[in-house]
């Protein structure tokens, strides 16, 4: 019962991964379909979530939309492949899971200060900030989400430490 529970945690920054890769693919769905019901809460449904990493990623020179579904598909695949093997690379699962809390953090603080346009958020403004989990709460997805990759990043941890005393 430990195991597979430990894995599905392990699978937490793959959800994220995978999350950002069907936002994208929800994009594709409003151009093409802009009057589908289903494509608008597909895209509605993710938005507050994944919005801000998608939107960083795409802002990278060079990446590109289909360049972002690949690496977002690629770092779902991989996260799969790290939490079937925990003890085979745990220092990448360390860096991969934290890579998504950054990511889904940063999501959930932006969720909290939501605004259309570019945002004034710097980081002493963050530090200053109201960080209750009140307002997050407001999107139930993000606020499980983080959870989960939370919980990830402590497995991941866990593990480093075990790795260092053994």
């Amino acid at each position: 019962m430990r195991n597979p529970v430990l894995t599905f945690i392990r699978l937490g920054p793959s959800v994220a991964y995978l999350l950002a890769a069907f936002f994208l693919i929800s994009m594709v769905l409003l151009a093409h379909y802009p009057s589908s019901e289903w494509a608008w809460r597909l895209y509605m449904t993710i938005l507050p979530v994944m919005r801000e990493p998608v939107f960083q990623l795409l802002a990278i020179a060079g990446i590109g939309f289909w360049g972002a579904f690949v690496i977002s598909m690629l770092a779902a695949l991989l996260g799969v492949y790290l939490a079937m093997r925990p003890e085979r690379y745990p220092k990448s699962a360390f860096i991969h899971a934290h890579v998504a809390l950054v990511a889904t953090a940063f999501a959930m603080v932006r969720v909290v200060n939501t605004q259309a346009g570019l945002s004034s958020l710097s980081l002493p403004q963050v530090l200053r900030g109201d960080w209750s989990m009140l307002q997050i709460t407001d999107s139930l997805l993000g606020a499980e989400l983080l959870v989960l990759v939370f919980s990830a990043c402590l497995c991941s941890h866990v593990a480093m430490i075990r790795r260092i005393r053994t």
